[in-house]
């Protein structure tokens, strides 16, 4: 048993932003169906580690409420912040294990399910596995009656994700089970769906046998999952009549008729405190509140608040910290829909996004998503941090109040070039804080024996990255030359659906062609592209898909969230440069070679993307698939590129060995359900005098299965998707309609693959 890395491991995880941190060793989940269970998923897993964030109090107590409320909120979308939060525990910790040596699995925190049964697997709404479940076992909560987790700290109030690893990590003790959870009947009373008096089908137990040997009980109610998720998952509204018996079919035809009205702030989750740390103050709330630590107001706020808003906003992109008195917002006009008793302060955490107007239209949304996607969760992670550190102090708090930043140009100001915009959050506090505003951008650091590669790589290592390279980009632009005849003008069908989730496909189809681009394209004056890579838990790649449990959603998260993390280490990367006096633009697909693939947590590029730009680079090789292979990870990791200005020391070209064991083996073209690798007609490209075999692919008939999932053979099939539709000779725009029309409204919104492509290439196993 290491308790070192135990020790590590809870020291990452809080300092990555956990609240708790609890550790559970393989055999309490004996009794769990293995299509569920982390044995399932990874054989030789030891331990499973459990982390948790909490709500806000104020934000539960004071939003949302029986009926006509809990569809009606604006700070309780932290949930959706927290959730983006525990997936990047759950990858960092993962990460960690990974390049520690060990094995490891991160399991996303919500949203990859079966929603029925699936072979021997009676549930549904199932996920790779339960982190209720696993908090639990873990030591770290009870069951409650209503299903949800209870920590002796925060009650309900937490969300949990999970990892896996086969590093023997010491256990948490398991508390003992109906200690915190009275019966006192709220979630009963409160719940809008009456979710514990219908269609209730008795008890369900959980059964943790230690290693002792005794066995703890939990137990609680057996509701109906479809009639639970009418408001929370299916977005239905609550007001309307709910019938006695809810079904699939009851949630599709509703949607289909009347459409949905938005997510539900879960009522069971805001009314149940356990009787030890609940209270009543009805000045403050109808509902019951959670006793805590609670401030004095007529003290100073300590110092150390303001140390910490800054260390948090460096961490996540901030560029600015802005206290603004609340009465000056109710002075401009600001009517809160959510009040918070004793309001004193809005804090405001921004950022500027970096202009795209120097590229061409086209390439402009590539620039903007990366952007976009990391200042939006970074700010998102910094405003939910924040919110906390000053809870702790026992303040409260109200995280995610967009309706603030109506207000932002009133006080908080950037000098703006074409096309750069202020990414804003803000949290209300009734801590008794000074008005401040500061920048966090530190200037460049003059003096500094460093080369300014030397600098970006330090970066790089600083924000999570695995790896950069530098191209010159002459080597790129000459890549580009030799592909134009091979890829340039191909076909794509592009499609979108005039419907919401949950309803009908209803597809546009619009045929484009592709288009490859060379640096100047981007910047006519561009030196250098700089590659950056990071990896992604080979236990991801090499169990996806596999028995027993065959599950493809860690393998689905991971190539999901390396890409999220890439954006967080490239706008860093971005900002130094331009703190160096340099101009810097980032994409994921520089030379526009890649395509999309679908997944439950939307389009995400594919793993092609970046590869040839990655080899220009010196990270590694190409494989006959098209991905890339460094020595390190094998084709386990992903890329992201900046165009630069900067004068950078360039990487040399590695010799591309690999291929001749790619000729012996071609498991990925043999393994793709839609032979979209075309073999017979391969090119030769070569790459600073280095030769290399490139293998076209045929991107619409790649799509069919990987962006549109219309055949289940690319691993849909392990989500329990039953849609098997092979294409006849051509795929057309009116033959991607067809298919697409079929898709099973329930699941066509969280499409999902294990591309055989990739997870048959031996190449996942370093």
């Amino acid at each position: 048993m290491d308790r070192r890395m135990t020790q590590k491991i809870r020291a990452l995880a809080h300092e990555l932003g956990a609240d708790l941190v609890g550790f559970a060793n393989i055999g309490r989940f004996d009794e769990a169906p293995i299509k569920m269970s982390p044995k399932g998923i990874m054989p030789s897993a030891k331990t499973v580690i459990v982390c948790a964030v909490h709500h806000p109090d104020a934000t539960m107590e004071l939003e949302g409420g029986e009926h006509g409320k809990s569809q009606d909120f604006e700070s309780y979308s932290v949930q959706y912040t927290m959730n983006k939060k525990l997936d990047h525990i759950s990858f960092t910790i993962a990460h960690y294990l990974d390049n520690s040596g060990y094995q490891a699995v991160p399991i996303v925190s919500s949203n990859i399910w079966r929603y029925r049964n699936y072979k021997e697997l009676d549930a549904v709404f199932s996920p790779d596995m339960s982190h209720i479940y696993a908090s639990v076992c873990a030591g770290l909560t009870e069951m409650g009656w209503n299903g949800l987790a209870l920590s002796p700290e925060y009650g309900p109030r937490n969300r949990f994700v999970s990892i896996i690893t086969d590093a023997e990590l010491e256990p948490t003790p398991l508390l003992p089970g109906g200690t915190l959870c009275d019966m006192c009947g709220e979630c009963i009373r409160c719940c809008p769906t009456d979710a514990y008096r219908k269609e209730v089908n008795g008890v369900k137990m959980l059964n943790i046998r230690d290693v002792d040997g005794k066995v703890y009980t939990h137990k609680f109610a057996n509701k109906n999952l479809w009639r639970c998720a009418w408001g929370e998952h299916f977005n239905i509204d609550l007001d309307d009549e709910i019938p006695d018996i809810v079904n699939e079919k009851v949630i599709v035809d509703r949607i289909a008729q009347k459409g949905w009205r938005g997510g539900e702030m879960g009522v069971c989750l805001k009314v149940c405190v356990p009787k030890s740390l609940r209270f009543k103050d009805e000045s403050y709330s109808p509902y019951n509140r959670r006793r805590r630590l609670i401030a004095d107001p007529s003290l100073p706020v300590s110092r150390e608040v303001y140390d910490r808003m800054s260390v948090i906003g460096l961490q996540y992109h901030a560029d600015r910290i802005t206290i603004v008195d609340y009465n000056k917002l109710l002075e401009k006009g600001y009517t809160p829909k959510t009040v918070l008793p004793g309001a004193k302060n809005v804090i405001y955490v921004t950022a500027k996004a970096p202009s795209a107007a120097e590229m061409p239209e086209e390439l402009q949304s590539g620039m903007k998503s990366v952007i976009g996607e990391a200042l939006n969760s970074g700010l998102g992670y910094a405003n939910y941090d924040i919110a906390r550190e000053i809870e702790k102090m026992g303040y409260s708090v109200l995280p995610n109040m967009r309706s603030c930043c109506e207000y932002i140009n009133d006080f908080v100001t950037y000098d703006l070039t074409e096309g750069e915009s202020v990414v804003s959050y803000a949290i209300i506090t009734d801590a008794p804080l000074e008005e401040r505003d500061w920048y966090l951008e530190p200037g460049c650091d003059e003096g500094n024996a460093l080369t300014l590669k030397e600098k970006l790589s330090m970066t790089v290592k600083a924000f999570g990255g695995d790896m950069m390279g530098v191209a010159p980009a002459e080597r790129i632009d000459d890549a580009v030359a030799q592909l134009r005849p091979i890829k340039d003008g191909e076909p794509i069908l592009n499609a979108t659906d005039k419907n919401t989730i949950f309803k009908v496909f209803d597809p546009v189809v619009r045929e484009d062609h592709r288009k490859l681009y060379n640096t100047g394209d981007y910047m006519k004056d561009a030196k250098n592209v700089i590659v950056i890579g990071m990896s992604y838990p080979e236990a991801a790649a090499t169990r996806a898909g596999r028995e027993p449990a065959e599950s493809v959603g860690p393998f689905i998260f991971s190539q999901s969230m390396v890409q999220t993390e890439l954006a967080f280490v490239g706008i860093e990367v971005v900002k130094e440069l331009k703190r160096n006096g340099y101009k810097a633009l980032i994409t994921r697909d520089l030379i526009g070679m890649g395509s999309l693939i679908g997944s439950p947590r939307g389009l995400y590029v594919s793993p092609f993307d970046g590869a040839i730009e990655a080899v220009a680079a010196g990270l590694g090789e190409l494989t006959y698939s098209g991905t890339l292979k460094t020595e390190k990870y094998g084709i386990n990791q992903r890329v992201i590129c900046i165009v630069t200005d900067a004068p950078l020391e360039a990487d040399s070209v590695k010799a591309n060995n690999i291929q001749k064991t790619c000729a012996d083996c071609k498991k990925c073209i043999t393994a793709c359900p839609m032979n979209a690798l075309k073999a017979d007609e391969m090119a030769s490209l070569v790459i600073d005098g280095k030769k290399f075999d490139y293998i076209p692919l045929d991107t619409i008939a790649c799509q069919w299965a990987s962006r549109y999932v219309l055949t289940n053979r690319d691993g849909f099939d392990r989500l329990g998707a039953t849609l098997d539709i092979m294409p006849k000779g051509k795929i057309t725009a009116e033959q991607l309609e067809e298919g697409l029309r079929q898709r099973d409204p329930i699941i066509k919104g969280r499409p999902g693959n294990a591309e055989q492509c990739i997870i048959e290439c031996p190449l996942i196993y370093r």
